[in-house]
């Protein structure tokens, strides 16, 4: 797994990965909430799949612990972009009733406090 922000504007961040999500990188997906875009004030984030070639458990439930810190912070985060395999396994998991789940990155910026 890769990821770059690739979009700040005042709270809001776009967050790009590439790649598969596992086991492997949960902490990374943490720390990376909690090391660079909340020390910049970022509370409303935006992951963008449109690369992710797949998401495990551990992935997932990397997305629920960033979820969790923003929300603490009074932010939220939304995911866009999925391809049509990564978003059969989020809604098989569930994850269409817990997260904002939009069809493009455009759609979610436009819904997402900036």
């Amino acid at each position: 797994m890769e990821w770059s922000v690739t979009e700040e504007t005042g709270k809001t961040a776009v967050v790009l990965f590439t790649g598969n999500i596992n086991v492997n990188d949960e902490p990374a997906v943490i720390q990376m909430v909690k090391d660079v875009l909340l020390p910049k004030g970022t509370v409303f984030v935006i992951f963008d799949l449109s690369r992710v070639e797949y998401v495990d458990s551990a992935g997932m439930g990397s997305f629920l612990a960033a979820r969790s810190i923003l929300n603490k912070n009074s932010g939220e985060l939304a995911l866009a972009s999925p391809t049509p395999k990564i978003e059969k396994i989020l809604s098989l998991a569930g994850f269409n009733k817990i997260f904002k789940i939009y069809d493009t990155l455009d759609e979610a910026k436009r819904k997402v406090a900036l």
